[in-house]
């Protein structure tokens, strides 16, 4: 997975703006429903971790790596949408 410095900006800000523990992260989760959401956790050895400043910011687990590869991770902000996007790499 890519992420954009404006998702991962947004990212952070999401993380702060929540009670989390030092080390934690927000992590991409499967809904029962099969959509991808958020959650805060702390990142095990086989995940995926986006660190800014020594801390993690975005937390892929290991099943959703591979299948995230070529996925591009942003966030928009237009009259249209504002929020996260996931595209597919060209």
């Amino acid at each position: 997975m890519q992420i954009t410095d404006r998702a991962m900006e947004k990212l952070e800000d999401l993380r702060d703006a929540t009670a989390h523990e030092e080390g934690q992260g927000i992590t991409l989760v499967m809904t029962e429903a099969g959509e991808l959401g958020f959650a805060i956790s702390s990142p095990r050895k086989s995940d995926q971790v986006f660190e800014r400043n020594g801390e993690p910011v975005m937390i892929i687990p290991e099943s959703l790596v591979e299948p995230l590869e070529t996925v591009v991770l942003d966030y928009v902000e237009t009259p249209e949408q504002t929020g996260f996007t996931l595209d597919q790499r060209e």
